[in-house]
């Protein structure tokens, strides 16, 4: 419950709403709608996409601040636990 709660929310989703070449971090930037916890934000990274023998490809390592999406468990005092969440994409298309 304090984190994702996936019992009231089981599913995270990703729409993209643009792709575009990009100029760093990765061959393209990619912007679209976040859905963590039933709470919906625009994200935007790079991402590397390539295309090969009719099979689509795409990486791409970025950050959330977890409070966005409403995950604001307070954590304790060492400080383990970061607003910043990684996300790491790796998705295989063909």
């Amino acid at each position: 419950e304090d984190f994702f709660d996936v019992e009231k929310f089981p599913t995270s989703s990703f729409v993209s709403t643009a792709i575009e070449p990009a100029t760093e971090g990765g061959t393209h930037k990619v912007t679209g709608n976040l859905t963590v916890r039933g709470k919906t934000k625009s994200v935007t990274f790079p991402a590397t996409i390539e295309m090969a023998d009719g099979t689509v490809t795409a990486k791409a390592d970025f950050v959330v601040d977890r409070q966005d999406f409403d995950i604001v468990y307070k954590g304790k005092a060492d400080n383990l636990i970061q607003d910043e969440v990684a996300m790491k994409i790796n998705f295989v298309a063909g």
